[in-house]
């Protein structure tokens, strides 16, 4: 079951990035070099074939999705599980997540209309969700968005 209506596990299927200080942090907008260069090699890189670079390091999972060579969804979760699922990430870590790997923008919540969190960006261009159940943070643009919505769309239509 997808996170958001419109978008598809794509960018939940690989091993993750994980980070343990904040100047080690990937954030929307960031290149594949510049990522590389932050946490080395990725542990799968699936650039070509799903835009996907996932990386694993200290106690955080880190998938980062590329289009147009930036990263427009960042997926982040605990490498610690309980129960089979990455472990709670925890209202004030989101929020630090959420300023060091949302492009330098800040970040509003929304009213909440479910379980998850949800937030938008200042500058409006990118948005947030906390899935509760699955205990992940999923960062992505506006953009991104409209492009997975359009891709799964096409589908439905068999265009």
């Amino acid at each position: 079951m997808p996170i958001l209506p419109g978008v598809t596990n794509r960018f939940l299927m690989c091993l993750f990035l994980a980070i343990s200080g904040p100047a080690l942090h990937a954030q929307l907008g960031a290149t594949r070099d510049e990522c590389i260069a932050r946490y080395g090699k990725p542990e799968r890189d699936a650039l070509k074939g799903s835009g996907l670079l996932c990386f694993r390091k200290g106690e955080l999972c880190y998938i980062a999705h590329f289009e147009k060579g930036r990263c427009d969804v960042i997926s982040l979760f605990s490498a610690k599980e309980s129960l089979g699922f990455p472990e709670d990430l925890g209202e004030e870590r989101i929020g630090i997540l959420l300023r060091d790997e949302g492009g330098g923008t800040h970040w509003n919540p929304v009213g909440k209309f479910s379980i998850n969190g949800v937030w938008n960006s200042a500058d409006n261009r990118s948005f947030a969700i906390y899935d509760t159940m699955r205990h992940k943070l999923v960062i992505m643009t506006r953009e991104a968005h409209k492009r997975e919505k359009d891709a799964v769309r096409a589908a439905r239509c068999g265009n």
